[in-house]
C-alpha cells in the first residue's frame, strides 16, 4: 500500500506541475493524436523484423552465424592492445556494434594485455542480486570488482522501433543465457499457477493453504530448479501451450472438489475466461523483459512458442491423426491413469475444431459481419491471416539458422551441450512450420471453436509483444504488471 501510494503521489504531483492549460493539452494529444504512432509500429513492426533477419543474410551486412556464435570462434585478430579489430567487429555484429567496440577502447585508459585471470566463482546471493538488479534495471554499470557491463557493452536501449530491432552486441549467446536465468523464476511462477493445485490434490489428495504453498513454491523455484537455457524456456511455454486447455481447471474449482465429502471424479473442462487474456499479457511481458536485458532485439517470441504449442494441441485432435495407432494408445493410457487418480479430461469436440479447406465458411465470421459475402470479407480475412503469419514464420526461420549454425559447430567439436541445443532448435523449428501450415489452412473468416480463438488472440499477442520489447519496461510499472498477472491468471 506504500508503494501504490507513492506511485499516486508521484501522478498527482506531475499533473499539478504541468498546470491546467498544459495537462487538457497533453490529455488531447495523448488520447487523440498520440495513439497513432504506436498503431503503425503495431502493424508494421513484424514486417520490419522480418525484413532486418532476412537483411542479415545479404552480402556486407554481416550474418547473424558470426553475431551468435562468435564466443565459440577462434580468438579474431588482434589490433592494437589486443582487442578486436573494428573490420571483424563489423562482421560479427554490424557497423553500429563496431562504432560502439571503438569507442570503446578510446576510452580506455589502461592498455589491455593478453593475461587470462581466473574469475572468482558467483555465490547465490550475488546471482540471485544481480538478476534482481537486471529485471528492475538498475544493474547497467559494471558490476562491483570490475569487469563488462552487464549488457556486454550494448549500452542503454536505443530510440526508435527500428533501432532497438537492429539492437545487438558481439556475446548474443552469454546474453540469453543471463537473460533466461533472470526471467526464470517469473515464467516457471506464473505458468506453473494454475496446475499446482492440481498436483497436491492428486499427490496429497487435498489441497493446502494458498500462502503456505506459494511460499514453498517460490522457495523451490528459486533455490531447486536448475537453471536452464532459453531454448528450454522457448519449449516450456510450447509445453504449457498445449496443455493449457486439457489443465484448464481453476484453483478454486480445485480446491472446493477437495473440500467436498463425496467427491469421485475430478472432471476438467477448459473455456474462455479472464485467466487467458493474462496468459497472452504474461507472454508479451515476458518478452519485452528478455529483450531489455539481453540487449538483443529481433529475438523469437514467447507468444509465437505458446501459440506453436496451441497449433500442436489443435493438430493432434484431428481425425488423421488421432486415427493413428500409436496416439489412441498412448491416449488410452494417459487417460485410464488420470481416471485411477480421481481426474477425467472434457475436450470437447467443438473447442478443438477450426475451419479450414471449405469446411465451417457457411457459418460466417466476423469480416463476413462487417462487409458482407463480397470479395471485401474475402480480402480482409486474407490480409489478416498473412499478417498473423509473419511472427510464426520468423521465429521458424530464426530458430532453423541457429540449429544450422549450431550443427556447424558440433562438426568442428563434439559436445554433448551442443547436440541438445541442435535438438532443441529443430523442435522449435518443426512446431513453428507446423503452426504456419495451420494459419495457411485456417479459415479466419468461418465460425471457428474456442481454442482456435484463443490461438489467433495468442498470435495477435506476438505481434504485441514485437512492439513492447521496443520498450524499457523494467522498472516499477513492470512489478505492478506482474503482481497483477500473477494474482489474475
Amino acid at each position: 500500500m506504500v508503494f501504490m501510494f507513492g506511485l499516486i503521489k508521484q501522478f498527482f504531483a506531475y499533473l499539478w506541475r504541468m498546470g491546467i492549460l498544459r495537462f487538457l493539452l497533453g490529455l488531447l494529444t495523448t488520447v487523440v493524436i498520440g495513439p497513432l504512432p504506436t498503431v503503425v509500429n503495431f502493424v508494421s513492426l513484424p514486417l520490419v523484423r522480418l525484413c532486418v533477419f532476412l537483411a542479415e543474410f545479404m552480402p556486407g551486412v554481416g550474418g547473424q552465424d558470426s553475431a551468435e556464435d562468435a564466443i565459440h570462434r577462434e580468438p579474431p585478430a588482434e589490433g592494437a592492445g589486443g582487442a578486436p579489430r573494428p573490420a571483424e567487429a563489423a562482421d560479427a555484429c554490424g557497423a553500429e556494434a563496431a562504432r560502439a567496440l571503438a569507442a570503446r577502447q578510446a576510452r580506455d585508459d589502461l592498455p589491455q594485455r593478453n593475461l587470462r585471470q581466473r574469475k572468482k566463482k558467483e555465490t547465490d546471493e550475488q546471482r540471485d542480486q544481480r538478476n534482481k538488479d537486471l529485471i528492475s534495471g538498475q544493474y547497467q554499470a559494471s558490476p562491483a570488482g570490475g569487469g563488462k557491463p552487464v549488457n556486454h557493452g550494448a549500452g542503454p536501449m536505443p530510440e526508435g522501433a527500428f533501432s532497438v530491432v537492429r539492437w545487438c552486441h558481439q556475446e548474443p549467446l552469454k546474453a540469453r543465457q543471463e537473460a533466461a536465468d533472470a526471467v526464470q523464476f517469473d515464467l516457471l511462477l506464473i505458468l506453473t499457477k494454475p496446475v499446482i493445485p492440481l498436483f497436491m490434490l492428486i499427490s496429497l489428495g487435498q489441497v493446502l493453504n494458498g500462502l503456505m504453498s506459494s511460499l514453498f513454491i517460490g522457495h523451490a523455484l528459486r533455490k531447486w530448479v536448475p537453471k536452464m537455457s532459453c531454448e528450454t524456456h522457448h519449449l516450456l511455454c510450447c509445453f504449457f501451450g498445449a496443455v493449457h486447455t486439457l489443465l484448464g481447471v481453476s484453483a478454486q474449482q480445485v480446491e472446493d472438489f477437495s473440500n467436498n465429502a463425496d467427491r469421485q471424479v475430478l472432471h476438467l473442462a477448459w473455456s474462455w475466461s479472464l485467466k487467458d487474456v493474462m496468459a497472452v499479457m504474461h507472454m508479451c511481458l515476458l518478452g519485452a523483459t528478455v529483450t531489455a536485458v539481453s540487449a538483443l532485439g529481433n529475438e523469437p517470441t514467447f507468444s509465437t512458442s505458446f501459440a506453436a504449442g496451441i497449433a500442436l494441441r489443435m493438430a493432434m485432435a484431428q481425425d488423421s491423426v488421432r486415427g493413428l495407432h500409436v496416439m489412441g494408445l498412448a491416449s488410452s493410457w494417459i487417460e485410464s491413469g488420470l481416471y485411477n487418480l480421481g481426474v477425467k479430461l472434457e475436450s470437447a469436440e467443438e473447442v478443438v475444431t477450426y475451419s479450414g479447406g471449405g469446411i465451417g465458411d457457411c457459418g460466417g465470421g466476423p469480416f463476413r459481419m462487417l462487409f458482407g459475402d463480397g470479395a471485401g470479407a474475402t480480402y480482409s480475412a486474407l490480409a489478416l491471416k498473412a499478417w498473423l503469419m509473419v511472427m510464426p514464420l520468423l521465429a521458424t526461420l530464426q530458430w532453423a539458422n541457429r540449429a544450422y549454425q549450431a550443427s556447424k559447430l558440433y562438426a568442428r567439436r563434439r559436445r554433448f551441450s551442443r547436440l541438445l541445443r541442435i535438438g532443441q532448435r529443430s523442435v522449435l523449428c518443426a512446431l513453428g512450420a507446423l503452426q504456419c501450415l495451420l494459419i495457411a489452412g485456417a479459415e479466419l473468416n468461418a465460425s471457428n471453436g474456442a481454442l482456435a480463438n484463443f490461438w489467433v488472440a495468442m498470435l495477435a499477442g506476438a505481434a504485441g509483444e514485437s512492439l513492447l520489447s521496443t520498450y524499457d519496461v523494467r522498472g516499477p510499472v513492470r512489478q505492478i504488471v506482474f503482481l497483477i498477472v500473477f494474482l489474475l491468471i
